[in-house]
């Protein structure tokens, strides 16, 4: 009862909160941020020694920063390992309900390296989802939805909002999505939840007549969505294709009714690390205003935005985000021609210049050292076009042209997360 009247509150507070210009939304922020520094320095033993709750005295940190403090940084004490432990142990039952203290635990990807886990508390989740209903659903929650989620993992966030108008069914990636089209179908979705690689398999499989659903809105989350795909589903499902940008560090933004990506700044204050002012590429560090079990307190995300360079024509005041690029460890690292002094390279010109290779369909592009890229294309028979256009992008850019390999090309898996472009160098940055 508690956690149904948490869940309603939410979102009715959600779908209110409105903010007339932008000088309102950062008044509110500045509100909430002072409250969420304070309960941090009460309650997190990492913070006990700050000395002020102002942002600038609290410190950045990065994920192994974050991993290595686990303990310190949840108010239950919980260890990383047991967490760890736990977590994968239900993860290979496919069962997703993990809890240790009363506090269920969540299992991160591992997009960056290394594994992390995400603890919510029962009221957490029950806000968790009045958020999500509040911004996901075009509307609104009494009009009632089917939410089908097909994703690498469910779990008890997405257990807090079933209810009589809204239904969610989670469909499980680690099965084969022919396996699921009888099932979507039964079910009838009016929101379709997938990344952009399960859109584009089942928008292929619609297309040829082995899919019969038509969701009024489709999410594609995950992932970083890239042209190519984005015009794929579009073209078979029709419509606009949305996107959500969750992560562990919470939910982070989201798009409008115009389809532009919003960072959520209504639950999160951002603080931008500039990569480049010129191209608007920075990589966020976010304060989460409302999250209590666990600190997200200037954590630096491995996420490159680019914002977009003018606001939105819907109106609102919250950050509109041209496109999510990738992580840092997706930026190639290459030495001048002249200088031999690193410099980056971002995914997306790289995706450019290989995907336009005429006849190309698809590739994985590996940087193993900064002399030495190693590419696999499909189909095959392009590899020489692809490495030179690849080496037409660098000598463009000044760089020079490491040597580049042939590699295997490995088909999409839906329960891995794709990253086409991925540098084994950490994402390291100019200067």
């Amino acid at each position: 009862m508690i956690q149904a009247l948490t869940f309603l509150s939410t979102y009715f507070a959600t779908r209110r909160r409105r903010f007339l210009d932008r000088a309102a939304l950062e008044a509110w922020q500045a509100r909430r941020l002072k409250r969420a520094l304070e309960r941090a320095r009460r309650v997190f033993p990492f913070y006990r020694k700050v000395v002020a709750a102002e942002l600038a005295d609290f410190p950045v940190l990065d994920k192994p920063a974050w991993l290595e403090n686990f303990a310190s940084l949840n108010d239950h004490g919980l260890e990383l390992e047991a967490c760890l432990r736990l977590a994968r142990e239900a993860e290979a039952r496919r069962d997703f309900t993990a809890r240790l203290g009363g506090v269920a635990i969540g299992l991160s990807t591992g997009t960056s390296g290394r594994q992390g886990v995400f603890l919510t508390s029962p009221a957490e989740r029950a806000r968790w989802a009045g958020t999500v209903l509040a911004k996901a659903l075009p509307a609104g929650l009494l009009a009632g939805a089917r939410v089908a989620l097909v994703l690498r993992a469910g779990g008890p966030l997405y257990e807090a909002v079933g209810g009589r108008r809204v239904r969610f069914r989670f469909f499980d990636l680690a099965r084969p999505l022919d396996d699921h089209a009888a099932e979507l179908a039964a079910f009838a979705p009016t929101v379709l939840v997938a990344p952009p690689q399960a859109l584009v398999y089942l928008a292929a499989l619609r297309r040829a007549g082995g899919l019969a659903i038509r969701p009024a809105t489709i999410y594609s989350v995950a992932e970083v969505l890239e042209p190519r795909d984005r015009a794929a589903i579009e073209g078979s499902f029709g419509g606009t294709l949305h996107e959500i940008y969750q992560a562990t560090e919470g939910f982070l933004g989201i798009t409008c009714r115009l389809g532009r990506l919003h960072l959520n700044e209504d639950l999160l204050f951002f603080e931008r690390e500039w990569l480049d002012r010129t191209t608007r590429r920075f990589v966020p560090i976010v304060t989460d205003l409302f999250r209590t079990t666990q600190a997200i307190v200037r954590y630096r995300l491995g996420d490159v935005l680019v914002a977009a360079a003018e606001p939105c024509p819907c109106g609102s005041p919250m950050t509109a985000i041209e496109r999510i690029e990738g992580r840092t460890d997706d930026l190639l690292r290459l030495p001048g021609a002249v200088s031999g002094d690193l410099k980056s390279v971002f995914p997306d010109f790289v995706r450019g210049a290989v995907l336009g290779v005429p006849g190309m369909e698809d590739f994985r592009l590996v940087q193993e050292s900064p002399d030495h890229l190693v590419l696999a294309v499909r189909p095959p028979e392009l590899q020489d076009q692809a490495a030179a256009a690849l080496a037409q992008l660098f000598q463009r850019d000044g760089l020079r042209v490491p040597e580049i390999t042939a590699g295997e090309f490995k088909p999409f898996r839906p329960e891995v997360k794709l990253r086409r472009v991925r540098s084994v160098l950490g994402g390291l940055r100019e200067g």
